[in-house]
């Protein structure tokens, strides 16, 4: 597949870069908001969203979920609800009698400085303790209060510990604390607890546990929007912009030719070009990458990118094309990939991409009851790519992708199972 590009950073004239670059460098759904921005500041702009009538019978919403499937189907009841975060949260509990010295509020303040955003405590006990001219026996003990603090888990340093904080939550007699405390540490092991009596009680206590801790403070996942679909007609690839998305621009005419109407109506009609100019500029590094990447589409492997190939092609700086692809997303008939999934550096002649790529679909694929280790990624990635690596760069890439150890995905799986 050979493209001819005659394009690039030339066709920018340098006065319209400010206005450019930032609208370049939104993602689709935000573009939105950008656009108004303008329409508010220019009273020749008039811009409608992109949710609208395509015909009488189908709008451009209905278009868009029809191609992407179902899964889609709830972007528009996916709205963020405002509300207390959960650091305002912690903070306001850091008081008496929990915290009843200036010394125990430190150290909490402290802590919550590393309690990630699932409301995991990732800090170190030691540090801490440096910082606030403490012991770090006096900073444990402080985390271990976190445990009486809402939301119930949080302050943990792992799932275990998150569940066996929560156990402070549910009133219940000694001997089912005691149950509920082995089967927590001794997860992996549920089987030997199956013929307990009382194990049915158990398991509707720990389905109502939160995992992780904070998730009730979480937001929700966005919903992706591609900005370009790439699919087969007729045995080729086809590239197609998602144009239902975009705002439309109506441009009014000044009734008057006073110098501001002027000027705004020059700014309109430049706004317009460079929306049509963003349109072509993603449409062509989605030639390139498919041009460079064409076996991927084909079902085969990723090669090694990088962004200085694709810049060099459409003549563009490498800066510019990193702005272009940041956050925006494409539709194949694998699913929807991040434009920067296709850029990558290279263990020998293997992408890094291809590799998180073959792990991702590993552990999608793996026995829930016996889920891969570290060790068999590595050992799998090394047969499969016929290379040699660590399985600390396995484990990177692992967490990278957000993919949990295979300790809590076998646990989370039988969580799912009770």
């Amino acid at each position: 597949m050979k493209q001819k590009y005659t394009f690039g950073q030339k066709q920018v004239p340098k006065l319209a870069m400010q206005t450019w670059i930032p609208l370049l460098q939104c993602s689709l759904d935000q573009l939105d908001t950008h656009l108004h921005d303008f329409m508010n500041d220019n009273p020749c702009l008039e811009i409608k969203d992109g949710f609208v009538q395509q015909d009488k019978k189908k709008s451009a919403y209905s278009q868009y979920t029809n191609h992407v499937g179902n899964a889609a189907a709830d972007f528009l009841e996916d709205i963020t609800i405002s509300g207390e975060s959960l650091y305002d949260t912690l903070e306001s509990q850091i008081d008496i009698p929990l915290f009843p010295t200036p010394i125990s509020q430190r150290i909490a303040r402290e802590i919550i400085e590393y309690i990630n955003n699932e409301g995991y405590f990732e800090g170190n006990i030691e540090e801490i303790a440096k910082v606030c001219e403490t012991k770090p026996s006096n900073v444990e003990s402080v985390r271990q209060r976190f445990a009486y603090l809402t939301p119930s888990g949080v302050g943990a340093m792992d799932y275990k510990e998150s569940f066996l904080f929560q156990l402070n939550t549910f009133e219940m007699d000694n001997d089912m604390s005691v149950l509920l405390s082995a089967l927590i540490l001794q997860f992996e092991k549920f089987e030997k607890f199956l013929k307990h009596p009382r194990i049915k009680e158990a398991k509707e206590i720990i389905k109502r546990m939160k995992n992780p801790p904070a998730i009730s403070y979480m937001e929700d996942a966005t919903p992706i929007i591609p900005e370009l679909f790439i699919e087969f007609k007729k045995d080729k690839l086809e590239v197609r912009l998602n144009n239902q998305f975009y705002p439309n621009i109506e441009i009014n005419e000044p009734v008057n030719d006073e110098k501001f109407m002027k000027q705004k109506l020059k700014e309109a009609r430049e706004l317009v070009k460079l929306l049509d100019l963003r349109k072509t500029t993603l449409y062509n590094i989605t030639l390139a990458i498919v041009e460079k990447q064409y076996n991927f589409f084909l079902g085969g492997t990723l090669k090694p990118l990088k962004l200085q190939d694709i810049a060099e092609m459409l003549g563009f700086n490498e800066s510019t094309i990193s702005r272009a692809i940041d956050n925006k997303y494409i539709q194949t008939a694998e699913g929807i990939f991040s434009f920067k999934d296709f850029f990558s550096n290279a263990i020998g002649e293997v992408s890094t991409s291809e590799i998180k790529l073959f792990i991702k679909r590993l552990v999608r694929s793996e026995n829930k009851e016996d889920p891969y280790s570290d060790k068999y990624l590595h050992e799998s990635i090394e047969e499969r790519f016929k290379l040699v690596m660590t399985r600390r760069v396995v484990a990177k890439y692992r967490q990278e992708l957000k993919i949990p150890p295979y300790r809590e995905r076998k646990f989370l799986y039988r969580l799912e199972m009770l």
